[in-house]
Order: structure tokens, then C-alpha cells, then sequence
């Protein structure tokens, strides 16, 4: 099958950003920092970070962390709908054998996905300033992911995109008190 000019001209791009992304992590030192924020970004960190928000919220309803969590659900599962319905193969590379290993598909990433779906709820939810750390982390999550080698530079911005219309689609939701959700006991 012979692909379009414009397609291969983006690949070409894809790969060469990617390259060049990629000289950030040749230190090791740049590597382990790299490392850091890229697994702050890790469903291990992501759902006991939840968990407090929502112990400090007194397990309330009305706790940001309902929403974040029901974001990060719907990030992950709209994220894993598109992986393995396109299947890009993830970059070769050593590091992140576990990611490897569990995942085999890097195209959308889903550290992008999740980190613009939270960047977009804590932002509906007014919290601004923490909605801007959260779009910097996000940034810095993405660049990470590429320069480890676990992502092309598409999968990242691709992911972002996921993540934003996760977030906006969940906006209207969020806004209206979160209709539908049941009541805790506690």
C-alpha cells in the first residue's frame, strides 16, 4: 500500500523530533531526573495521591478528587479504546521495560492523556493555579516520555489532545454537580 506524501512527511518529522528529544536522557544523571518526572506521573502515584485528596475532603462528594478520579478513569479507558485499536509499536529502547512489557503500544501516550484530562478538571474546577502547575507537569511528564524513549513525539501530542477532549467532555458534567453519581453512605 503506498501512503500518502503528507504521511510520510509527518513520520519523517515524528522521527526526527523524537531523535533529537531523545539526546536529553544520553546523561545519566538527566536520565534519573527524567525518570522522576515521568513516574510521578505513574498510576502508582496517581491513585494514592486520589485516595488522600479524597481522605482530606473528608470522603466528601463534593471533593475535587471525584472528579479526578472519574477523569482518570475515562483518560484510561479512552486511551487504552485507541491503543489498541491503532497498535503503533512503542520506539525501541531499554529503558521503561516495565511499560514494555504491560504495553506494548505507545500510540496515544496515556501519561499525556491522563496528565491534560487532571490539568483540565482541576482548571473547570477554579483551583487556577494549581490548574497551571498541573498543565507544566503535564508538559514536562510528555517531554519525558519521548526522551526516555517510551513515546514518539505523536503519540505525546496526540495524548494531549485525548486528554483535552476528556477533560472538556467531562466539563459540562462536573459543572452540573456530577448528576447521576451515587450518594456515599458516609
Amino acid at each position: 500500500m503506498k501512503r500518502a506524501p503528507g504521511i510520510e512527511r509527518l513520520r519523517d518529522l515524528d522521527r526526527r523530533a523524537t531523535a533529537r528529544l531523545r539526546t536529553l536522557s544520553s546523561r545519566a544523571s538527566a536520565r534519573a531526573a527524567l525518570s522522576l518526572v515521568s513516574h510521578s506521573a505513574d498510576s502508582v502515584v496517581l491513585l494514592p495521591a486520589f485516595a488522600l485528596l479524597w481522605w482530606a475532603g473528608r470522603f466528601s462528594r463534593q471533593s475535587i478528587a471525584v472528579p479526578l478520579i472519574v477523569g482518570y478513569l475515562v483518560s484510561v479507558l479512552a486511551t487504552a479504546l485507541v491503543k489498541y485499536t491503532v497498535r503503533r509499536r512503542r520506539p525501541e529502547g531499554e529503558w521503561g521495560a516495565l511499560y514494555r512489557r504491560m504495553d506494548p503500544h505507545s500510540f496515544p501516550s496515556g501519561h499525556a492523556s491522563r496528565t491534560v484530562t487532571l490539568s483540565v478538571i482541576v482548571l473547570v474546577h477554579g483551583e487556577i493555579a494549581a490548574g497551571i502547575l498541573l498543565v507544566a507537569w503535564s508538559l514536562a511528564v510528555g517531554l519525558t516520555r519521548v526522551a526516555l524513549g517510551v513515546h514518539f513525539l505523536l503519540d505525546v501530542l496526540a495524548g494531549y489532545l485525548l486528554g483535552l477532549a476528556v477533560g472538556f467532555g467531562l466539563w459540562p458534567w462536573i459543572a452540573r454537580g456530577m448528576p447521576g453519581l451515587p450518594q456515599f453512605p458516609w
